[in-house]
């Protein structure tokens, strides 16, 4: 039997009101049974309790991500990296491809991860030309840092059949050049006619990038994760396979990527709240627009220079409006993708259509990312009682996209988390991992100074303490998942879900933040990573 494990010797943070900071926390099979002073805790505790012994360093609840995708990022670290900052031009993603072409067999597919037009010198996305001088003897393909935008190489291109004559796919666009060839950018559902040639991971394939995202999750002192897209039953099989092993590194909400599986969730009596503490069936999700930095987010006004522009509907309204109200009444939280204006309008519609026929008490229907909004959308929002699930690590990497793509003052309440805070609105905090790194410091530090890696500000009107960040990857992502009652705060009763900082974040100049790391992260009492102690 595990025993009891008492932590002491530094501050806590427990994310209650009664009790906000205490001195220490017994945890006892798995929950907490004890906070307070340390003398306290020990008479509630087991003789043979274990200690850790904080020496100053700063405690908090389990950390929770509230949207991220773990065995993406699983895949992802297996992928070439060509991120910022580490790559600032074409030229050194180029490079970062050609060697990955050194160590690959020719014929087969180079995959690269993470590039944002907006940080590179040339202010362009790479396209078949540069890729094809990287590895001409290889199919690549490179996505953009959101996702929803992909550059590949002539023999991509090629392969999938792409050329002068393929149509643009609904809900999808071939960029071409001047003479109507495409250039090797695909856009948002164009980007399936290549994505589609590789062959699906198996199951295993699965579960192994699942058990690896989510040891980068515990690493950087997260607990839990709400995976932010199932959508085939391979996927939901290896879920369940490392949850039966035991091997599933962090509690995982799975959002069910409702197009094709809504049906057969329905017939089965399945909807959100199925399953346990470690593994439980979330929202259903849908998306409803694309990207700010692709240029595919639906937009009430058009991009700046692209009159004509106003993004991409991923679904008919009609269509997103309909299978909103099955999966409502079917009981499920709803959570959908939206990041332009038009398309958190379309969403908020589609939720308080539903809600009108067929009234639920506390449905917490979210909108996953809710980028561009206003102070009026802010205020439907609350009166709705819809959970927003902000990125703000989306502003610390790639806000000169938004301010190009936007102009200024069309994102002053992207992830506004003081005035969702002001408004009464639990605003949930998220990485959208591998969209960007898996470390909750860069959006806790996004929070607390709203600038982004180079020192720029995005409304400096929008921060907040560091206390009110944690609360948002504690309290408001557990109360996003129905979980408030079971994990969020450090009060008796909870589970046993501690994150240990190397400092006290508080006492930390706010622009260096990041450099802080998770030193220890405990799961139901048990210490599931120790810095100190792990090599890897």
């Amino acid at each position: 039997m595990q025993p009891g494990l008492i932590i002491h010797g530094g501050p806590i943070l427990t994310m209650s009101e009664d009790q906000p900071e205490v001195q220490a926390v017994g945890i006892d099979q798995g929950m907490v049974v004890a906070i307070g002073n340390e003398s306290d805790v020990r008479r509630c505790m087991p003789a043979n309790a274990e200690t850790i012994h904080l020496n100053g360093r700063l405690a908090v609840p389990g950390l929770y991500d509230a949207h991220a995708h773990t065995f993406m990022t699983g895949f992802a670290l297996l992928e070439v990296d060509v991120s910022a900052p580490g790559v600032g031009s074409i030229e050194e993603l180029r490079q970062r491809i050609s060697d990955r072409a050194r160590s690959t067999v020719a014929g087969d597919w180079i995959i690269g991860q993470g590039y944002d037009q907006a940080s590179l010198v040339e202010q362009r996305h790479p396209n078949r030309h540069d890729l094809d001088l990287a590895a001409p003897d290889h199919p690549v393909a490179v996505w953009r840092s959101c996702h929803h935008i992909m550059a590949v190489n002539s023999r991509a291109l090629q392969l999938a059949g792409i050329d002068r004559n393929t149509p643009d796919p609904d809900g999808g666009t071939i960029d071409r050049d001047a003479h109507g060839e495409p250039t090797g950018v695909l856009r948002e559902h164009a980007i399936a006619l290549v994505d589609d040639l590789r062959s699906e991971p198996s199951e295993e394939e699965i579960a192994a990038a699942i058990i690896a995202g989510g040891r980068a999750f515990v690493e950087h002192g997260v607990v839990a994760v709400g995976e932010a897209g199932i959508r085939t039953n391979t996927e939901l099989r290896a879920y369940q396979r490392v949850w039966r092993d035991g091997s599933l590194p962090v509690r995982s909400y799975l959002m069910m990527i409702i197009e094709d599986t809504l049906d057969d969730l329905i017939n089965l009596g399945i909807s959100t709240g199925f399953g346990d503490d470690w593994l439980r069936i979330g929202p259903a999700k849908l998306f409803s627009d694309g990207s700010i930095g692709g240029r595919t987010a639906r937009m009430r006004r058009s991009y700046e220079g692209e009159p004509d522009n106003i993004g991409l509907w991923m679904m008919e309204p009609a269509a997103l409006k309909a299978d909103v109200r099955r999966a409502h009444d079917a009981g499920f939280q709803l959570g959908i993708h939206a990041i332009g204006d038009a398309a958190i309008d379309l969403v908020l519609d589609a939720y308080e259509e539903a809600q009108e026929a067929n009234p639920r008490p506390g449905t917490r229907h979210r909108i996953e990312h809710c980028s561009i909004v206003d102070l009026e959308t802010i205020d439907r929002i609350a009166r709705l009682g819809v959970v927003p699930i902000p990125g703000t690590s989306f502003l610390h990497y790639t806000r000169p996209a938004y301010e190009q793509n936007l102009g200024r003052d069309r994102y002053r309440f992207a992830y506004a988390m003081k005035t969702y805070a002001d408004r009464g609105i639990v605003a949930a905090a998220s990485s959208d991992a591998p969209v960007v790194p898996v470390d909750p410091l860069i959006g806790i530090q996004t929070m607390v100074t709203r600038k982004d890696r180079q020192g720029v500000d995005a409304w400096l009107e929008e921060r907040i303490s560091v206390e009110e960040a944690i609360r948002a990857y504690t309290v408001n992502a557990a109360y996003a998942s129905f979980a408030e009652q079971r994990r969020g705060r450090l009060v008796p009763g909870m589970v046993g879900d501690v994150t240990i900082f190397d400092q006290d974040l508080r006492a930390m100049e706010p622009d260096t933040i990041t450099s802080a790391k998770a030193d220890v992260t405990i799961a139901d009492g048990k210490v599931i990573w120790d810095r100190a102690n792990d090599a890897s």
